[in-house]
Parts: C-alpha cells; structure tokens; sequence
C-alpha cells in the first residue's frame, strides 16, 4: 500500500480517536441537585450483567464453558450489591421483576450516544415489595464486563455495527456500565451515565473480577455526586 493510503489512515484514526474523547458520557436533568446518601434504592442488577471473551475467563478462572456465563454473571452482581451495601447505610434491592415488565428506552446521552434500559412509564410508581415508594431509583441497565473493551464500540450507534478487534495480549479486564438515577416520584431521569472501567491483570483471579466491580461502584457513586448541579 502507498505511503499516502497510510498517512490518509492515520488521520482519519486520530479524527475518530479525536471524537471519541469528546463525548459526554452522562447527562444531567436541570432539577438534579442531591445525590442519594446513607440511603440507596437499587434495581436491574441481577440482570444486568453480561460476559463477553466467556472462553478466555472460563480458561483462566478454571470453570467450564458452559456455565461461565451464567455463574460469573450472578457473582459480579453479588459483587456489585456487596460493594453498594459498603457504601450506603441502608441499600434496598428491589426485585428484578420490579421493572421488567417496562418497555425498553432509548435517552440520548450526546450527540451519537444513546442509552437503552428499561424505563417505568409516565405516571406509574415503582414499589418495593412492601408497598412503599422510594423517592429515587439507581437503575441499572447493563454491565459489560469483558477484556479491553471501549464503551464508544457499544454505544456509539455510528460504530457499535464495526467488528471490535480482539487483542491477543490482554492488558485489562473491563466492565462498562450503563444506568440511570430515576425520580420515582416525577418519572424522570434524574441522571443518566455509561462509564469505562479497566482494571490491569496479568494473572485472572477472582481477586481480579471483585476489584473491578468494586472500582465499577465507586465511579457510579462518584459520577452521581459530581453530576448533581
């Protein structure tokens, strides 16, 4: 190929990598101005989770094929709700059935980014089992966890239909999630987000899974505190 085909490539790369950095990946409703603290209502986590390489970590984490999915899915979410237990004083975990019987919304994050999860509909409330109404709800719609992964491959509806190349050297483990504050009381997102968490590993463990779930926690509540206005 010619010199001038690859200094073309390396521009168009560097325009793409350009905008990649550019992106908003969260937004904020105008009436967002507390973070939830010392309390947290929590929904979607036991479906969320979704393994991707599942032959590379089921070699590595010595569990069979078969069942990588499945068990290392409702681990990470053990995960998940351990670390959110540390984090506030009282979580409340609803049940997966809560909302899953709402349709599946888009909301448009920036300009080529969009966000799909399961919405409760105008004017209805979420209860918990007891028949109470949390005044806000951390939904959250799905966890990608896989090896060095860019959430703009995912969410990106210009390149998410691209073929993500996969390294044969694995520098990270990463989970990227995306979810929504929800004002149960309004029926409004109160804060919306898709956040990229790498994690290095050199040796899979499940020492390894547990640290990046945990940073994946810490960059939710994070995210939440700094986006209130």
């Amino acid at each position: 190929m010619t010199k001038r085909f690859w200094t073309l490539l390396i521009i168009v790369s560097a325009f793409l990598m350009g905008c990649a950095d550019s992106y908003h990946w969260s937004k904020a409703h105008p009436a967002y101005h507390k973070a939830p603290y010392g309390e947290l209502t929590i929904a979607g986590v036991q479906s969320a989770f979704v393994l991707t390489r599942t032959a590379w970590f089921a070699n590595r984490l010595d569990i069979p094929n078969d069942s990588i999915q499945l068990k290392m899915t409702a681990l990470c979410a053990q995960f998940m709700l351990d670390e959110m237990k540390g984090g506030y004083s009282k979580l409340n975990v609803l049940p997966d059935s809560a909302i899953s019987h709402f349709p599946e919304e888009s909301q448009k994050i920036d300009e080529r980014i969009f966000l799909k999860g399961k919405i409760p509909e105008q004017g209805v409330v979420v209860k918990d089992p007891e028949g109470n109404v949390p005044p806000v709800i951390l939904l959250v719609h799905e966890v990608i966890v896989g090896t060095d992964l860019k959430r703009e491959e995912f969410f990106d509806y210009s390149l998410m239909h691209n073929e993500a190349q996969v390294k044969k050297m694995v520098e990270n483990i990463t989970a990227i999630v995306s979810y929504t504050l929800w004002d149960n009381e309004k029926q409004r997102p109160l804060f919306s987000a898709i956040d990229e968490i790498q994690h290095p590993v050199r040796s899979l463990t499940m020492d390894d899974m547990r640290t990046l779930i945990r940073k994946t926690v810490q960059q939710i509540r994070t995210n939440m505190y700094t986006g209130a206005k």
